[in-house]
């Protein structure tokens, strides 16, 4: 039997209309959200979400009730599978009917933990940020046009410039060092003959949160303030909690107007996510210095994502990261699109910097210059290695170009879509279509597991 208390908080973490809007197309109206019903047939959108009460009710055919009651009507399962399925979607930790192992109760025992250290932590450095010892932080943020209202939506802090600052606040609420450490909030080395000795992963730095979809720390970005740094920007390590491939900066902020507008705007670091927020383009969000995975591409979508914007620096650094989100992006159900930030006379092409340079209208201005992202593999290959020339370029250069593209042509799905992107580059190199599928072809069988000798 699953424990009441547990329910609740199930239902009290639970989004309703991000969960819902997994099933249904909801956009705002008034204080609910409306779409079409997915209990039976109808022209109107008479179905709505209520966030504030998580409910549900169909005013055409009747249905209605709790975040729990509408999986269970959708999906027909019982109420115990339906809570646990969300309890796990949530980072929930039900035990099982029968009485818990060791290692289960650990478990268990471990999350709560972790997710109370990240937590102590996000508030200290909070303190810090807005205390006395915060002045020069909060000259960098100033400097940066980060908005005291952006500060605080996104939960920024200070690291103080102490070796055991965080160390000892959290000690002294009983967080023990084990905890600190695997939360990945302080960092450890073995000091000889005094063996092992803990310390403040980040110090002198600007702290940014990193929440989970329920707005819950889980893992930290930070970046130096200091000149003599190794590292400018310092990432916490994976833990339990916090799996990079499997969370989005900003995501918890952009989730609403995400699930409006359909839109997504992935950019490659944190303070471009606020700045862009800033800016009114309040759906950017960052994939915490890692290429775009396919969880990341499954939260995007949970959250009602049909169009994805990749907007990263234009140079050549930025180039390469399109074209590693590439593969993943041609493989979901998502239209993507690239833009790329114009190098600045300073050598800049920061979306932070265009926005502070040119504010939303120059950023307006870029992002009505996208191209499909098919369009966009194709014209960066042949940039590369035929000097931009397409028909017109030397066959030697032409085939360095199929070389380049065939795997994000392999990547996409068969189909309609696939042989789109073999037409488009059979035009653009103005070679025969059908040698290039025969090429394309031997490039997947090459491929296969157990196709070489």
């Amino acid at each position: 039997m699953i424990s009441p208390d547990i329910i609740e908080e199930v239902k009290r973490l639970a989004d309703p209309v991000v969960l819902i809007g997994t099933r249904v197309k909801l956009w705002k109206s008034g204080i609910a959200y409306a779409g079409s019903c997915p209990f039976h047939e109808e022209r109107q959108a008479s179905f709505r979400v209520y966030p504030k009460d998580k409910h549900f009710v169909c005013y055409g055919c009747g249905a209605s009730g709790d975040i729990f009651q509408f999986f269970q009507r959708a999906d027909g399962k019982a109420f115990p599978t339906v809570v646990r399925e969300l309890a796990a979607s949530l980072g929930i930790v039900i035990p099982p009917d029968r009485s818990p192992t060791v290692q289960e109760r650990r478990e268990r025992d471990e999350h709560v933990a972790l997710l109370a250290a990240c937590e102590a932590a996000t508030t200290h450095w909070q303190r810090n940020l807005w205390g006395s010892a915060g002045g020069k932080a909060r000259e960098y943020l100033a400097e940066r046009r980060v908005t005291d209202e952006a500060v605080r939506a996104f939960r920024l802090g200070f690291a103080l410039p102490d070796w055991h600052d965080l160390e000892r606040a959290l000690g002294s609420a009983k967080i023990a060092h084990a905890v600190q450490h695997a939360a990945g909030v302080i960092a450890s080395r073995e000091v000889s003959a005094k063996g092992l000795r803990y310390h403040d992963r980040f110090r002198d730095r600007v702290v940014l949160p990193i929440e989970d979809i329920q707005g819950r720390a889980i893992g930290f970005g930070a970046r130096a303030l200091g000149s003599d740094s190794e590292a400018k920007y310092l990432n916490g390590p994976e833990t339990p909690l916090f799996k990079k491939s499997r969370v989005l900066f900003g995501l918890r902020q952009a989730r609403d107007v995400i699930r409006n507008s359909g839109r997504v705007l992935l950019v490659e670091g944190y303070f471009d996510v606020i700045a862009l927020h800033q800016a009114g383009f309040t759906y950017a969000v960052a994939a915490c210095g890692t290429t775009l995975s396919r969880e990341q591409v499954e939260l995007l979508v949970g959250v009602g994502c049909k169009e994805l914007v990749l907007l990263f620096d234009g140079d050549e650094a930025g180039a390469i990261a399109a074209a590693r989100a590439a593969r993943v992006l041609l493989q979901a159900n998502l239209t993507a699109t690239v833009a790329r930030v114009p190098i600045s006379s300073h050598g800049q092409s920061d979306p932070d910097v265009l926005v502070a340079r040119s504010g939303r209208r120059g950023m307006e201005e870029v992002l009505d210059a996208t191209k499909p992202l098919t369009e966009f593999l194709i014209d960066d290959a042949i940039q590369r290695h035929a000097d931009g020339f397409g028909v017109q370029a030397p066959v030697e250069h032409k085939l360095a170009v199929l070389r380049t593209v065939m795997p994000f042509v392999l990547a996409a799905p068969e189909g309609l879509p696939r042989a789109t992107f073999e037409r488009a580059v059979a035009r653009r190199l103005g070679i025969d279509i059908g040698p290039l599928r025969q090429e394309l072809q031997r490039a997947a069988r090459a491929e296969r597991p157990g196709s070489h000798p």
